[in-house]
């Protein structure tokens, strides 16, 4: 399963509406994640025009799930033998992933999606997949401008794979 996250779009408070590069990148996906901060819900029927959605409820998003069935606080799928969960706000790696993965998502998944920080990263840690797409339009709390995604590649036993693709190389 090929899954495309991103995060904290902030449409319309960024941009009008996405940049034509992220449908380019997503592509053939069979899912797309969005780990919070949309702000509107066309963002997902712009991205579901793509492949079906899931997000999870971002700080800047109060209310959303109350109305969209695609939004929810908390995320959690099975997807080819791994447990994923997304939600918003992770913060404070320092204190070691599992406790915190724990005190946010209730549990520890295989793979954990989250977003707000607006930096980009994967990482494995304490057997988790990590990810953070960023921002697809304020990468680094910057002026509006292309950011990241995340392709994330799910195979039934194997080890799953995740890349962070720069959309202003697109």
């Amino acid at each position: 399963m090929k899954i495309g996250i991103i995060s904290d779009t902030h449409i319309p408070g960024s941009i009008p509406e996405l940049w034509p590069e992220v449908r380019t990148v997503f592509k053939g996906v069979d899912l797309i994640l969005h780990a919070g901060d949309l702000e509107t819900t066309k963002v997902l029927d712009w991205l579901e025009e793509i492949a079906p959605v899931l997000a999870a409820e971002g700080n800047h998003d109060q209310g959303l799930s109350e109305y969209d069935h695609r939004i929810e606080k908390k995320q959690f799928m099975d997807v080819e033998g791994f447990r994923l969960g997304m939600t918003h706000i992770i913060d404070s790696w320092d204190l070691g992933a599992k406790k915190v993965v724990k005190t946010y998502l209730g549990e520890l998944p295989d793979i954990v999606v989250c977003g707000d920080s607006h930096f980009e990263f994967i990482k494995w840690e304490d057997d988790m997949l990590i990810i953070n797409a960023g921002s697809a339009t304020y990468p680094h709390n910057k002026e509006a401008r292309l950011g990241h995604v995340v392709l994330l590649e799910i195979h039934e036993g194997k080890k799953p794979s995740a890349e962070i693709i720069d959309l202003s190389t697109i």
